[in-house]
């Protein structure tokens, strides 16, 4: 098997993963763009101190599925900045598997 075959299948899982998530979160995307501005940032900010709270550090495995969700939602915010940013890239991070 050529050594270029391996990396290439990955990107193409990569690829396609991402594709078909693309239509829900670019319509959730859309929807929340089209908040009034006081409204788009007080749900961010909710969704940050939440992220804040109950999924930075160590967290209880039974959140761990809850706290991807907010991250996921948080990312679809143009605002997510600085510490919502690295909230968000925590919690979306592949887990380790040992």
């Amino acid at each position: 098997m050529p050594e270029w075959l391996v990396p290439a299948f990955v990107v193409l899982a990569i690829v396609a993963v991402t594709t078909a998530g693309l239509p829900g979160s670019s319509s959730e995307r859309r929807a929340i763009r089209s908040l009034p501005d006081e409204q788009r940032l007080a749900i961010l900010s909710r969704t940050v101190d939440e992220l804040r709270q109950f999924c930075d550090g160590e967290r209880p495995g039974a959140l761990e599925g809850h706290c991807r969700e907010l991250a996921s939602f948080a990312a679809q915010f143009d605002e997510c900045r600085g510490e919502c940013d690295a909230l968000v890239r925590r919690q979306l991070a592949p887990t380790p598997t040992r």
